[in-house]
Order: structure tokens, then C-alpha cells, then sequence
């Protein structure tokens, strides 16, 4: 449905700007840039945000995307299914949208982690499509689409997790305060127990120098070099995002679906057209963005 997709994507955005800043300093922390503290001070350095909110631009611009793909393989997945209202079924057709997304998601946060981790003497433009085309000129395709496996691993099984415990925890009752609450544990949970996947892909992404051969090379070398701990790294800070973007990702959906029908009612109250669900929005998380789920 359209009202679904609008709402999605509005939702996403309200979610990527609520915790841009948090995935910024879960990025640095997990590629071992220094502590979480230490990193804070960094990205706060000169008393504003615009470091914290560096990369902004190329979620922001795939949010489209990416939304039209959950939402077209969540919805037709699920119907296609002989149970559409079962827990398997939204476990299934999560799966299915987190794996497909993938291809849109992925070179969007390639991205996002480049410019995030770009120091002050590299040359990585600041602008989305700046950057991909940099990085398209230096690399090809390829390397744009470097970390593609790795994030379909990642966000095939979060998504499923993700949309199945959300539509557990919402059945019954979607008011505001349980959809923030529900959408916000959903996305924690489905991001705590893919934590070590991400990890990789973020390093194995952020790394332009070629030091990395694959993702599981990257794994082996990072345990190498830096303990187990790094599977570990950053997750107090990708827990607090998680929560605070998928919580701001629902209401935003909510409000935008409540202001369609009130838009709306005046002509077509009883119209199935606007009788839409929270239930049948798109989830938004991008990487994270997994999007971030």
C-alpha cells in the first residue's frame, strides 16, 4: 500500500537521524579507533554534531530504496504464504526482505562507513553520491559492493528476528507508547544477536587500503590482532541507537499514518484504502542501517 510505504520511509528517516550518531561512534569504537569514551570526545571535538553526523547523506538518500525492497518482499512474501498472520510466516518474509535489501544496503553503508572513518588528510568527498563515484572511479563496482555477502548474513536473520518479536510484542495493542517500546527491543534484540557479524562488515567496509582479502579473512586477522573483545566492541553504544532509532522509526510511522486518516476521513472513512496497519509498515533500522537493523 502506499500509506504503508510513505509512512516507511518517513519512519526510516525519523530513525537515521535519531541515531546517526550513535552509528557514527559505534563505527570508530569498532574499528578500533579507541574506547567508547574516547571516541565521544573525538567526534564531539569543537562543541558540535557535524563530525557525529558525517555519511548522513548516503542513507538518507538509499532510505527509497531500500524501503521499496523491505516493503515489496515483506508484503508479497507474506501473502504468498499460506498462514500471512503466523509468526513463521512474518519470521519467513523478514528473512526474505532483509536478504534483498541487502543489495541496496550495502553499498549504501560502504559508503557511510568510508566517510564516517575518513580522517582529515584522506580524500573522500562529503557529499553520497560524491563518494560513490569516488569510490566507483577508484574501484569499479566491485568495490562499491565490497562487504555484500557479509551484510546479507548479517540482516537475512536480524530481519526475521526483528519483524517476528515486534509483531509478538505489538499483537493487541499498537498505541504509540508500545509500538517506541516495541519497535525500540526488536531492533536491540535483532542487533545484540548478529553483533560479531556486524563487526566484521563494518571493518571489512571501512577498509580502503585492501587489507582484507574477505570477510572471513577480516574476522580471523581482527581476533589476531585484537583479541575476541573486538566482537564485542561498541555494542553499548549500537544497543542505545537501536533502541533510539527503531523507537523514533514507529512513532514517526504512527504519526504518519494517523495524519493520512485524519487527512483523509472527512471523504473516504470507511474506505479500505486508508484502513492500514502499523503492522503492515516497513520495519526501518539501517544499518543499520539493518538497514541497522
Amino acid at each position: 500500500m502506499a500509506l504503508d510505504f510513505i509512512a516507511g520511509c518517513i519512519g526510516g528517516c525519523a530513525g537515521i537521524i535519531a541515531g546517526h550518531p550513535l552509528d557514527t561512534l559505534k563505527v570508530h569504537v569498532q574499528s578500533g579507533r579507541g574506547s567508547a569514551l574516547e571516541c565521544t570526545k573525538a567526534l564531539l571535538k569543537g562543541g558540535t554534531l557535524s563530525t557525529a553526523y558525517r555519511g548522513i547523506g548516503a542513507p538518507l538518500g538509499g532510505i527509497a530504496a531500500i524501503n521499496a525492497v523491505v516493503f515489496g518482499a515483506y508484503g508479497n512474501t507474506r501473502r504468498a504464504l499460506s498462514d500471512p498472520d503466523a509468526l513463521a510466516t512474518h519470521a519467513i518474509a523478514g528473512g526474505a526482505a532483509g536478504m534483498l535489501q541487502s543489495f541496496a544496503c550495502a553499498p549504501v553503508e560502504l559508503v557511510k562507513t568510508r566517510q564516517q572513518l575518513a580522517r582529515a588528510t584522506e580524500v573522500m568527498p562529503s557529499g553520497a553520491w560524491a563518494a560513490a563515484r569516488h569510490i566507483l572511479r577508484n574501484g569499479g563496482y566491485r568495490a562499491l559492493f565490497r562487504g555484500l555477502g557479509i551484510t546479507m548474513a548479517r540482516d537475512t536473520p536480524a530481519f526475521a528476528i526483528y519483524f517476528v518479536s515486534y509483531e509478538a510484542m505489538t499483537r493487541g495493542d499498537l498505541s504509540v507508547l508500545k509500538v517506541f517500546v516495541a519497535g525500540g527491543v526488536a531492533g536491540t534484540l535483532s542487533w545484540i544477536l548478529l553483533y560479531p557479524v556486524d563487526v566484521v562488515k563494518s571493518r571489512l567496509q571501512g577498509d580502503a587500503i585492501g587489507r582484507y582479502a574477505g570477510a572471513w579473512d577480516c574476522f580471523v586477522k581482527s581476533v589476531h590482532r585484537d583479541g575476541w573483545r573486538c566482537m564485542s566492541r561498541g555494542i553499548g553504544a549500537v544497543t542505545l541507537r537501536a533502541f533510539i532509532s527503531n523507537g523514533a522509526c514507529f512513532t514517526a510511522v504512527a504519526w504518519t499514518e494517523r495524519a493520512w486518516q485524519r487527512i483523509l476521513s472527512s471523504d473516504t472513512a470507511s474506505s479500505p484504502l486508508v484502513k492500514a496497519t502499523i503492522s503492515e509498515a516497513v520495519r526501518c533500522d539501517h544499518s543499520e542501517y539493518n538497514y541497522d537493523i
